[in-house]
């Protein structure tokens, strides 16, 4: 097609502002478009104005462009400019998601593919309803196969295009993976009876419905003679099938997309979607976006110098007309706390001090949502708003809000709502039914749950579930006896309590069952809950030290035992949680998770825990693909900045309740040093060691001078103790091992999570077991 409606005004108007890369993206006319649009290369701009093009420029029909989008706030952003550009005539484009877009065809012809066209779509919770219906028909156990996690098998293999027969052939003789195929066809076998689709049933079933109806196809390919694809690296196959088939007839595919931000592979997403393109769409024209308007030289070059030691990748480079700016501030911290402090102060200098900035100009970002706990606490400290965006307050975070909610029933037995939480988390075999029913015994004879569960046997209406509800009041109150019993301190105790409730076997049963970071990640949240716990005893220590300024009223709060201890803590965390509801203050510092930040952009960033282990992740240290997408994390972090990027690190950080010796990032020192000023210490120095090798105890409490007052037995119950020797991790795959109550067995595999190590033991005559390797008890026999 040649330029029709070629009008100069027109354009003009469509080129104006374009560098010559996106100029000619935006010109381009027949054949295949790759468009490789480094971080801040104005896609958006480019996308628009090419679709402007087509109509105003080459009189190409608006209902005969197909443009797709990831997200419906992407797609609202491309119409609204479309439309500024062409008019209303825009209306008539298709522009939308892969699923919205496809559910048009689907709502035309469903009855092609045995769906009558009214057919539903149910949302994540029917879904997950529907398949623990098929677990119970089934007749297997949700605490073998949790509902999440089988409904997460079944999106990964439909997203794959692996339906139940192809999922089953695969399966074998797997028992986990057999099992998850029964379910897989139950679920499927429901859904249809239903006439009802899940989310990912749009994308799979609009492929069969293509591939199997000539006619639909044909004219669906004859329809769009211009498809467009946003961000086509997060394609995953289900989606890159679609766009194949429907490009097929005119082959005017234009995709945009960056290799070095493709960082959504545990969702599906399939880099090689965009470094095969290429190779699967002959004669194709690639433009690279390589001038960027966001960032600063000094961060361009940087992220540049780093993202070049990937071989996975298409060659590029950023460049920009802005100055370099300031350099990139590296900091060594001692610790976590030196860390937290050095961001507090400097957003709270640049804010206040230098009224430079306001806190919406500041943005933290971590590879670890366990890395925000000390951040928040250094911000709450200097009173700086803050928001987490993308993901969950430690505090809000579903296993952290289960275990103190045990920490509550402990200290607090009358607590219905804290039993309600927890009475069947772990899974125990108490349903909704009888919880109500205990609820309303409770209600009938005015006392609390737990005294009706602690007499269950007493009510015939309890009767089938009794020896649980007493077997649930007895794990309170062994629990309770354990928080008297003298010799722990506060993250002992948690330790203690997170593997004796069963919260940490459940999360590692889940793992087993299906490969889940999900569950590690629950893991590493409740250790580093014991990090809190760690600070928070310090902080007490300090007031239990004699010091005759201290007025009567805080004296009488310092706690005399654990028992008040726990119930200081649980104040302190209902406080932060209380105070951190301010949702309408728009002003607020962002917390953020590297992958929730991807899109955005930020004046100023900080990125925390730069250290081999946290970033990259200990879980890809054995793979190329998976650490070549952990340097691309880096890469999409360090051009979120606009103006400044601080990278801290610390030499030991407490994490996961213990503390470890960490050496730099290696992201962090493939860095040239031009564009970097150190503060605390240098990039280089330590290099990695042996994980077992890094492991650390607790350190030592400091010792307080003898009590001189009525706080003399608060301070006896502080006063510091040994520091916990961390138990040895050094477990290889062939130990052979003995168990205190499992005998002899043999490691099968040795993985590590939050400083400790998942452990698979095959006992003789017992079986295999999953079990930390600290809390195992487990002794290495010779042979």
């Amino acid at each position: 097609m040649t330029e029709g409606n070629n009008d100069k005004k027109v354009t003009d108007r469509l080129l104006h502002g374009l560098n010559p890369q996106q100029a000619e993206a935006v010109r381009h006319d027949q054949g295949p478009l790759l468009i490789l649009a480094g971080a801040g290369s104005g896609k958006t701009r480019v996308i628009t104005h090419r679709v402007a093009w087509l109509v105003r420029v080459l009189d190409v029909r608006p209902s005969a462009i197909l443009a797709i989008t990831f997200t419906n706030k992407a797609a609202s952003e491309m119409k609204s400019r479309i439309e500024d550009l062409i008019g209303s005539v825009s209306q008539y484009m298709w522009i939308g998601t892969f699923h919205a877009m496809m559910m048009r065809i689907l709502r035309r012809y469903a009855d092609r593919i045995g769906y009558d066209r009214s057919f539903a779509i149910i949302d994540s919770d029917d879904q997950q309803k529907v398949v623990k219906s098929c677990l119970a028909d089934l007749n297997l156990d949700e605490k073998t196969f949790a509902v999440k996690a089988v409904h997460g098998q079944i999106s990964a293999a439909k997203n794959a295009l692996i339906d139940v027969g192809a999922y089953e052939r695969q399966a074998g003789s797997d028992f986990f993976r057999s099992r998850v195929a029964q379910v897989y066809r139950c679920y499927q076998a429901k859904l249809k009876k239903n006439n009802s689709m899940d989310f990912d049933d749009i994308l799979v079933e609009a492929v069969r419905l293509l591939e199997s109806q000539p006619d639909v196809l044909a004219e669906y390919q004859e329809r769009f003679q211009y498809v467009l694809v946003d961000e086509y690296q997060d394609t995953n196959h289900a989606q890159y099938r679609l766009v194949r088939l429907l490009s097929e007839r005119h082959g005017n595919l234009c995709v945009v997309g960056d290799d070095d931000q493709s960082i959504y592979s545990f969702r599906g997403a399939n880099i090689q979607n965009i470094l095969d393109f290429e190779k699967d769409f002959k004669r194709c024209k690639v433009i690279k976006l390589e001038q960027n308007y966001r960032s600063t030289g000094n961060v361009l070059k940087a992220a540049n110098a780093v993202i070049r030691h990937n071989q996975g990748r298409k060659k590029k480079s950023l460049w920009t007309q802005s100055d370099d700016g300031e350099k990139i501030t590296f900091l060594r911290a001692e610790d976590q706390n030196e860390e937290g402090r050095y961001i507090a102060r400097e957003i709270e200098r640049q804010v206040s001090r230098l009224s430079r900035k306001t806190y919406r100009d500041f943005a933290v970002l971590y590879r670890l949502n366990a890395l925000s706990r000390s951040v928040e606490q250094a911000l709450r400290e200097q009173g700086i708003p803050y928001r987490i965006y993308g993901g969950t307050r430690f505090y809000d975070r579903k296993e952290i809000k289960d275990i103190l909610a045990y920490l509550r029933l402990v200290v607090m037995p009358d607590d219905n709502l804290s039993l309600e939480r927890v009475i069947n988390v772990p899974r125990r075999g108490i349903g909704s039914a009888t919880t109500d029913m205990l609820a309303a015994l409770a209600e009938r004879d005015g006392v609390s749950q737990m005294a009706v569960c602690q007499n269950a046997a007493r009510y015939p209406e309890l009767q089938r579930a009794a020896s649980r509800l007493t077997a649930f009041a007895s794990l309170i109150s062994q629990l309770g006896a354990g928080l008297d019993s003298g010799g722990k301190t506060l993250d002992q105790y948690l330790d203690w309590m997170e593997n004796e409730t069963g919260l940490i076997q459940e999360l590692l049963d889940q793992q087993q069952r299906i490969v889940s970071g999900d569950a590690l990640d629950r893991i590493e949240n409740l250790k580093e809950l014991l990090s809190d716990a760690v600070e928070f005893e310090n902080q007490v220590q300090r007031l239990a030290a004699p010091d005759e300024t201290l007025p009567p009223e805080e004296r009488a709060l310092v706690p005399a035992n654990l028992r008040e201890t726990v119930r200081a803590f649980l104040e302190r965390a209902a406080l932060y949680t209380e105070m951190d509801q301010d949702k309408d203050q728009d002003d607020v510092v962002r917390l953020l998770t590297i992958h929730s930040a991807k899109g955005l952009e930020f004046d100023t960033v900080f990125i925390v825990g730069a250290e081999e282990g946290l970033f990259p992740g200990y879980r890809s240290m054995g793979s190329q693909i998976e650490f070549e997408e952990e340097r691309r994390l880096a890469y999409v972090a360090m051009t979120r900045a606009r103006r400044k990027l601080h990278i801290t690190a610390t030499r030991s950080r407490l994490l996961f309740g213990q503390t470890q010796r960490y050496v730099v990032s290696p992201f962090v020192r493939e860095i040239p040093d031009e564009h970097v000023d150190e503060i605390g210490g240098s990039r280089e120095g330590e290099r990695s060691m042996p994980w077992s090798e890094t492991s650390q105890s607790l350190p030592g409490r400091p010792p307080i001078p003898a009590a001189r007052s009525p706080l003399a037995d608060a301070a006896a119950y502080m006063a510091p103790k040994p520091a916990q020797k961390a138990a040895s991790v050094h477990f290889s795959v062939g130990d052979k091992v003995e168990h205190p109550k499992f005998g002899i067995g043999r490691i099968l595999m040795a993985e590590p999570v939050a400083g400790d190590a998942i452990l698979q033991v095959e006992f003789k005559g017992v079986g295999t077991k999953r079990m930390l390797a600290k809390m195992a008890g487990l002794t290495r026999l010779g042979g």
